[in-house]
């Protein structure tokens, strides 16, 4: 059995299509089928069932997927390791980004490309949860996102910094010069929110329900840029972590009076598992970096 058997049967099973699994590992469909199949003889069973229009797993491959899954992952790591202990910055590094993280992750991101040109970035930006699960299957090797705290048993959170959840709005807006805000006081804006499996909106909606506030919202959206451009275009008022506005200079936050306002912006990584030095390089380049470092005074 070779290594590229396993990486072609474990494409073409993620793809359900050969074409598609041959288009990606830019080989033939006849050498990849041909290369199955030699793996199924070795095996004494058939991996997969073909027909004009699709490809089916059957028991036998089903049961493949997850081991084939874990060598090929052990045998990019015996790579890594090998190359890290002769100290090559070489490979590929996958980080998970949540929105609320975009400004603070951009400036680390093309430092780090200018600096270390062999070493090729993956970025996933994803909501917290989506990428713990990836976190899980090692999909990537760790994620930036706010503090869940949901995931103690087999997630570190190494904290970059805190910060309020707040009332985001244009200078000229009549509350910007307020030291905080109550939810009552804010009710009657019209909103621009994040989407509801956000953290920070998390946060917010459990202390609508605490206090028996309900806001004004006229538009919910997934997509942090787009938002704020329409508080800083509108009379939309948003509700954030202050770190998100850090490089919107038109933007002011004031402090909402609520529980738990506080959140902690976190690199989030699995216990026990080894750490690529390109990762553990990305993550002191972000530690030191001058939006981070504002954020922690």
């Amino acid at each position: 059995m070779e290594l590229r058997q396993l990486k072609y049967f474990y494409m073409t099973a993620d793809k359900k299509s050969f074409s598609e699994a041959a288009r990606l590992l830019y080989i033939s469909q006849s050498t990849l089928s041909q290369q199955i199949k030699q793996l199924e003889d070795e095996l004494g069973c058939i991996l997969l069932k073909r027909d004009s229009h699709k490809v089916t797993l059957t028991e036998y491959g089903e049961r493949l997927v997850p081991l084939a899954k874990a060598t090929l992952y052990d045998a990019d790591l015996c790579k890594t390791q090998l190359s890290d202990i002769r100290n090559l910055m070489t490979g590929s590094l996958n980080i998970g980004v949540t929105h609320s993280f975009c400004d603070i992750f951009a400036h680390t991101m093309k430092e780090f490309l200018v600096e270390y040109k062999n070493v090729n970035l993956n970025v996933y930006y994803a909501h917290s949860c989506t990428l713990v699960e990836m976190l899980r299957k090692r999909e990537i090797d760790f994620a930036l996102a706010y503090r869940s705290g949901n995931y103690e048993d087999e997630i570190d959170y190494h904290e970059l910094f805190t910060s309020d959840l707040c009332f985001v709005v244009r200078k000229d807006n009549p509350l910007c010069n307020r030291k905080i805000l109550t939810l009552a006081e804010i009710a009657n804006y019209p909103m621009a929110l994040p989407s509801k499996n956000v953290q920070g909106r998390r946060t917010l909606n459990n202390a609508l329900r605490e206090a028996g506030v309900k806001l004004h919202v006229r538009i919910e959206l997934n997509e942090l840029n787009f938002l704020l451009e329409l508080v800083e275009s509108s009379r939309l008022a948003t509700i954030l972590p202050s770190s998100t506005i850090a490089r919107h200079k038109d933007l002011v936050a004031v402090p909402l009076e609520i529980p738990n306002r506080t959140l902690s912006g976190c690199v989030i990584v699995l216990k026990d598992v080894y750490r690529k030095r390109s990762a553990q390089t990305f993550i002191q380049m972000l530690r030191d970096s001058p939006i981070v470092r504002l954020l922690k005074d």
